[in-house]
């Protein structure tokens, strides 16, 4: 099935309506039946014109908040921070490429965030353990890989804002 266009087949269909001079239609709502044949009748969904728009009732707001930038240097306290947050979060660190950001990703709707999602390049790997080249760049084949946050992160103890 495609999505068509029927505005001449409702005008070959004799659609008209009695109105004012001057006058105009603002909404209509239209209900298609298909003619199958001998399969029967098609129903579709009425088709409202303009299209309705659903009401938004609470602006959602999307938050990244950059863990490790890439190519980042990071002190040796601060990598075995993030180092057993991957591990508590089920991310194996030795298969995470530092070429790639560290960021978590969530959602707030009126003051109440969730969602948290951990995104991070990963390197491709064979059943061997051996990562996959990428010719193409002389290096290593990565892939951007998402999980759901299960244990925070704790601060920093060794930035003062």
């Amino acid at each position: 099935m495609t999505d068509q266009k029927i505005g001449a087949q409702l005008d070959d269909l004799g659609l008209v309506i009695d109105m004012d001079e001057g006058s105009r239609v603002a909404e209509a709502v239209v209900t298609v039946v298909t003619d199958w044949g001998e399969d029967g009748l098609m129903h579709h969904q009425p088709v409202h014109v303009p299209p309705r728009f659903k009401p938004v009732p609470h602006p959602v707001q999307r938050r990244v908040v950059t863990v490790m930038e890439a190519n980042q240097l990071l002190s040796e306290g601060q990598k075995q921070r993030v180092r057993t947050w991957l591990e508590a979060n089920g991310i194996d660190p030795n298969w995470v490429s530092a070429a790639g950001p560290i960021t978590v990703h969530s959602r707030a709707v009126n003051g109440n965030e969730g969602g948290y999602r951990i995104k991070y390049t990963e390197f491709c790997r064979g059943e061997d353990g051996q990562r996959f080249a990428d010719p193409g760049l002389n290096g290593a084949l990565t892939v951007e890989r998402c999980v759901r946050q299960a244990v925070p992160l704790n601060e920093d103890p060794e930035v003062k804002l």
